[in-house]
């Protein structure tokens, strides 16, 4: 008697999704482990999924990735806003940063800009500059222009 293959689903097809948060409408979904990028389908834009390693100079509008953005020793980001999974910084990033992971800036790394992130970890001797806001979501918080007014 012959043996028969069956295909039985495992629990390796459940390991095989991940879920993310949208980084423009903050709305969970899962996707496969293996997409390097996805349509979000609830605002319909485009999200980035796969890690992002900064070896060298890069100027940039924006740097936008459900991953871990790694700015190298001898990396130095200039760019408008970074909108990430998670920063490991060992170089220089000069620009406005919202993570939704934690941020780790080594002992000779400088960041220049607004830091928007759960948790923060800073290396003796790094230079930072700019305002931090570290911790849980503040839903309350009043607009600019609000606080001028006051």
């Amino acid at each position: 008697m012959a043996a028969v293959e069956r295909n039985v689903p495992t629990s390796a097809a459940a390991d095989d999704r991940l879920t993310i948060v949208c980084y423009h409408c903050d709305k969970t979904q899962d996707v496969s482990r293996r997409a390097m990028s996805i349509t979000c389908k609830f605002c319909y834009k485009s999200l980035k999924l796969q890690d992002e390693v900064i070896p060298k100079y890069e100027a940039r509008r924006a740097i936008e990735t459900i991953g871990i953005v790694t700015v190298e020793k001898r990396g130095n980001v200039v760019a408008d806003r970074i909108v990430c999974g998670g920063l490991i910084v060992r170089g220089k990033v000069k620009s406005a940063v919202v993570s939704k992971g934690p941020v780790l800036v080594g002992p000779e790394a400088e960041i220049k800009g607004n830091v928007t992130a759960p948790s923060l970890a800073v290396g003796a001797g790094a230079v930072l500059e700019g305002r931090y806001s570290i911790g849980a979501k503040k839903n309350a918080e009043p607009a600019p222009d609000a606080q001028d007014a006051a």
